[in-house]
């Protein structure tokens, strides 16, 4: 399409973006262990990235905190052991997760690292179950999502967010 820019890509880790890859206006990062209160920390440390980036508007914001909020909570749900609950004496032994945005001119790119090593599935889920929709509302409101297997184990799910 003339005079649209291409989707950027996460970079590899270690690699920064490739030539005619657009640079990010902004990045922040976070990492943290897979806890069940996880959604709720990278929400808050989102909400105040966003509210650093000139041109940030509320309708995006508020996209990108549920985006990132639903792979967050895919990543705390199967980069442990999603059977069981940890004791308090046992969170020091959960995995990490990693929360990356990047601020592009016309989106954002974010992305979610969990040690799990297997591909991300849509549910289908019935209208009354409890959970299973969140790549279904990552697919829904970003305009494209996807994942890889960085080279050290793990994958990362990433989406690209517009910024209306």
């Amino acid at each position: 399409m003339p005079g649209h820019s291409p989707v950027p890509r996460p970079a590899q880790p270690g690699n920064p973006p490739g030539p005619g890859q657009p640079q990010p206006l902004d990045s922040g990062t976070l990492a943290l262990a897979a806890l069940p209160t996880s959604p709720f920390w990278v929400r808050r440390y989102t909400r105040s990235f966003l509210d650093s980036c000139p041109g940030m508007n509320e309708d995006t914001a508020e996209t990108a905190e549920l985006l990132v909020s639903e792979l967050v909570t895919n990543a705390v749900r199967f980069a442990g052991n999603p059977t069981r609950t940890l004791r308090y004496s046992e969170r020091a032994n959960a995995s990490l997760i990693s929360l990356s945005i990047r601020h592009f001119r016309d989106g954002l790119l974010i992305e979610v690292y969990d040690t799990d090593s297997n591909p991300p599935t849509r549910s289908h889920t019935d209208d009354y179950a409890e959970s299973g929709r969140g790549l279904m509302l990552v697919d829904a409101l970003s305009k494209e999502w996807s994942y890889f297997f960085p080279p050290g184990g793990g994958k990362v799910v990433y989406c690209f967010l517009e910024i209306r």
